[in-house]
């Protein structure tokens, strides 16, 4: 694709090129936001991380002001014609453009591609795709962003130099030196020292005969790398300067030849640039460490990130690099020990047998001996923990090793200690289309080929075996791949072939764990949906949570799970696959205690957020469980919000296995999480479970209770039917019952949908008995809410002085129990009363009490309401702008709710337009 077909260019001053030509983008913080959606690509980025990188951290913008860039970048990029489209995916947003639109995006692929081509030794293909992507740069990165985005900038610089480094070298290793002097000359003096650019300036200097030119480069890298860095120059850039002066070699004779046993690098090693860098630098660069320890989960990646900057590094440690793999988790041979794994090295540094000493110490101080006073690279591949390796690690000095483990290894002191994560989207699409050799059929932003790598884990090992399936299977199209991953029951074994088997690299980190650990993983896997803690973990296996804790850390530690947030794990999703497939015990006790832990908890937690709220008695086991602490409101929806997951999976789970006593009472439990929040789908889920689950009871009580609480589910989603359906049934269950409590609450839901219908008359005659009798029961909360829908409707009457006093009352209710949620809505009832009344200026002062009220109860719901009002108030003062800023506030907090009400503001924004 030409340059001139480049949409989005970031290579210099940021510019967007739409269909009818350049499209601005005005401002260098709405240059900056875009720059850093184009650069984050499918990955997207969390409000919270662009609010960091263009304003400089959370104090550096409101998130209302972030939302307003947003919503203006979303409109600028529509009415440009650039097709690309701003998606809120949660957690945060995501710009999907074609990357070959993005000059950033094509100078990294044309520069991995080029990489591919060099180590596959093919330098003219390499060197042109460099050309291509150097030819893209028109001067500093985000050139006109302000002082914003600076880690990004220099990172994309970093791989602009090594880009060029890597163009230099090729041209070196074809003697062109007038070439690689052009390439450098101009870059080592002027750019941050790269020993290995200046190493190769210094030796084209020398080649083309201009030795104090190459006397004077490495003066001044000298200079400027203790002025600035406070460090030597290294040996790589001291072995250059060697060869400038003519040094000779010793007159002994002819050198060793250096120590070789590297693995060939892999030639679809995709897109770790970020860790490689930070090996190469760490182990390579001036005052480098003398280790590195790159650690995850099977599969991720480790040794072929290893391999990788190990060949990189190769020009560092002229003496030789030995590659070890130490079978640390492999399933055919047992892992070296640590005397067997000096043994080997000793053999590997061209030792004869008969000279190696038997005795572990005199053998491990032999071994440092050997490496003493030489530069050789070590590569100790998979590791099992610290001891194994440690004895081998060379001392400071010359020699440097790269240890691969799934384990942290915090035991090594002064490592740099690298973790590998699963890869981005991109990335893993880019190494399934690199291994299937799909040549162009096959495109990397396909839905179905995203699925693939999805289902995948974009686990590389998952992807590898994937891609070479579909390779191997010339009619097997990729929607049946898809599908044949899609089944759960058949994953594992669709990614596995003759040598390689995702199971197996799993199946070995858990093979020595202690059994409760092992049982402790399965149960996790079966009864729990995204993250948990050691409370959880304690109830399901019936620990003392202390134990559980120490299980839950060994497992991480393995990388069967991964830490998700303080004292929270969660599964990779094909750990968790694997997991299920382990546990075969049907027996229902550990999901009982789980359950009956989480009503434990969920009620503990819903008396904090919902407090005074009418309550049964629960029906609980006859045990305690270690429960979290909840000091108050905060701290109750906070583990609620984090639990929500496994708290609808466990309600849903415990009615399916005929734990009916439980389930029920858990949906009852969460109905005031559900109505805070709008979590309408997992509120009607849980509650049509617990229906079901009272029916087989034969408690009739629960069932007009469930009913209830469903029935608000289905109206808050404007299923009008569905809820009048129950709200009836209710009624029928209470009036049989001959509760009189649970009565009323059914007609006065029933009263609701005469609201909804406009009949307010008929509303406040349901309305008017409920709250005599709440007031007669002592039944404040009730009373409350029930005064506030009174008074709605009497604002709907035009009764304004009676509406007033009614809401009023009410408030004052709300704000002396403390409920937040509940005051939020009163004042934005309030306002609505002022805004029908034609006091725009009271009900501004409401809407604004609302948002307040509903930001502490947090009801995303309450403030997206305040904040549409707010924009109504704001286009009937004719002040355009302001109301398309409230609108587009309201319009991001219903869209992440999926509430209906999105839609309105949709149609209230184009208004404006």
């Amino acid at each position: 694709m030409p340059d001139s077909a480049v949409r989005f260019r970031l290579l210099g001053p940021v510019r967007v090129f739409g269909a009818d030509g350049p499209v601005d983008v005005t401002g260098a913080t709405a240059r900056a936001l875009l720059a850093l959606l184009l650069m984050r690509g499918e990955g997207g980025a969390s409000l919270d991380e662009i609010i960091s990188a263009v304003w400089g951290g959370p104090g550096g913008a409101t998130r209302d002001s972030a939302y307003h860039y947003l919503s203006t970048l979303r409109r600028t990029l529509a009415a440009g014609g650039t097709g690309g489209e701003l998606e809120t995916r949660r957690p945060g947003y995501r710009l999907r453009v074609d990357p070959e639109a993005v000059d950033w995006h094509r100078f990294r692929r044309l520069a991995g591609a080029a990489r591919v081509a060099r180590d596959q030794g093919n330098p003219a293909a390499a060197a042109a795709l460099l050309r291509e992507a150097l030819g893209l740069w028109e001067g500093p990165p985000l050139a006109d962003v302000g002082d914003r985005l600076e880690p990004l900038r220099r990172q994309m610089d970093d791989r602009r130099r090594a880009a060029l480094e890597m163009l230099a070298g090729i041209e070196a290793q074809q003697r062109r030196y007038p070439v690689v002097v052009e390439l450098l000359q101009d870059e080592v003096a002027a750019g941050p020292v790269r020993e290995g650019a200046a190493a190769l300036l210094i030796d084209a200097l020398t080649a083309l005969g201009r030795r104090d030119e190459a006397g004077a480069v490495y003066r001044l890298a000298g200079e400027r790398l203790r002025d600035e860095q406070g460090l030597e120059p290294g040996a790589e850039l001291a072995a250059a300067h060697r060869r400038a002066l003519g040094a000779a070699p010793p007159a002994a004779g002819p050198a060793e030849p250096p120590i070789s046993g590297l693995p060939r690098p892999d030639p679809h090693f995709t897109d770790r640039e970020q860790e490689l860098r930070l090996v190469a630098d760490a182990i390579g660069g001036p005052g480098g460490r003398s280790l590195c320890a790159i650690y995850g989960m099977g599969g991720a990646g480790k040794t072929a990130l290893a391999v990788r900057a190990a060949h990189e590094l190769q020009g560092a440690f002229p003496d030789g690099v030995i590659f070890l793999d130490l079978h640390g988790y492999a399933e055919e041979h047992a892992a070296l020990s640590p005397t067997q794994t000096l043994d080997r090295l000793v053999r590997r540094l061209r030792v004869d047998a008969e000279r190696i000493p038997s005795e572990p110490g005199e053998l491990a101080a032999f071994y440092q001996d050997l490496l003493d006073g030489r530069r050789i690279l070590l590569v100790l591949d998979n590791a099992r923990d610290a001891g194994q390796v440690r004895a081998a690690l060379p001392r400071p000095g010359g020699c440097a090793a790269i240890v691969t483990s799934r384990r942290r290894l915090p035991a090594l002191d002064d490592a740099l200690v690298l973790p590998l994560d699963v890869l981005g989207e991109d990335d893993a699409a880019a190494l399934f289309l690199a291994v299937a050799g799909a040549g162009d059929h096959l495109d990397a932003a396909d839905p179905v080929l995203l699925r693939v790598v999805e289902l995948c884990g974009r686990l590389p090992l998952a992807i590898r075996i994937a891609a070479a399936r579909y390779r191997a299977t010339a009619d097997r199209s990729l929607a049946e791949l898809a599908a044949g991953l899609t089944e759960e029951c058949d994953r594992l074994s669709e990614l596995e072939d003759d040598d390689r088997s995702v199971a197996a690299s799993f199946r070995v980190s858990l093979h020595d764990l202690p059994d409760p650990v092992r049982r402790l993983f399965g149960l996790l896997a079966v009864h729990l949906d995204g993250s948990f803690d050691g409370h959880a973990a304690a109830a399901l296996a019936d620990l003392p949570v202390g134990d559980a804790r120490r299980h839950l850390r060994q497992l991480a530690d393995r990388h069967l799970i991964a830490e998700s947030g303080p004292g929270r794990y969660r599964f990779h999703d094909l750990v968790a696959v694997f997991a299920r497939q382990q546990d075969s015990d049907l027996d229902p006790e550990p999901l009982r205690r789980l359950a009956d832990y989480f009503l434990r908890a969920a009620d503990q937690a819903d008396r904090r957020i919902t407090p005074h709220r009418y309550r049964v008695p629960l029906d609980l086991l006859g045990r305690e469980w270690s429960l979290p602490q909840l000091d108050g409101y905060d701290d109750a929806l906070a583990w609620l919000t984090a639990e929500q997951r496994n708290l609808a999976r466990v309600c849903v789970a415990a009615g399916a296995a005929g734990l009916d006593d439980v389930c029920w009472q858990l949906a009852y439990t969460l109905r005031g999480f559900y109505f805070l929040t709008k979590r309408w789908r997992p509120w009607t889920g849980t509650h049509e479970a617990a229906l079901a689950a009272a029916r087989r009871r034969g408690d009739r009580r629960a069932e007009a209770m469930t009913a209830t609480n469903l029935g608000l589910a289905h109206q808050e989603q404007g299923d009008r039917a569905g809820a009048e359906r129950h709200f009836t049934l209710a009624e029928q269950l209470f009036a049989a019952e001959g509760d009189r409590h649970g009565l009323h609450t059914a007609r006065i839901s029933l009263a609701w949908l005469r609201y909804d219908e406009g009949d307010y008359e008929q509303f406040l005659g349901w309305m008017r008995p409920a709250l005599d009798f709440y007031v007669d029961e002592g039944a404040e909360r009730n009373a409350a809410i029930t005064r506030r829908g009174i008074g709605l409707a009497e604002a709907a009457l035009h009764r304004t002085v009676a509406a007033a006093e009614s809401l009023t009352r009410a408030l004052d209710t709300f704000d002396r129990l403390d409920l937040r949620m509940d005051a939020a809505m009163t004042y934005n009832a309030l306002g609505e009363l002022h805004q029908g009344g034609g006091d725009p200026a009271r009900a501004a002062a409401a809407f604004t009490k609302a948002i307040a009220a509903a930001a502490r109860s947090g009801s995303r719901f309450e403030q997206a309401r305040a904040r549409q009002r707010l924009g109504e108030l704001a286009a009937a003062a004719g002040d355009r702008s302001a109301a398309r800023w409230y609108w587009t506030q309201a319009w991001a907090g219903y869209d992440r709710l999926r509430a209906p009400q999105a839609d309105e503001l949709q149609a209230l924004l184009a208004s404006l337009d």
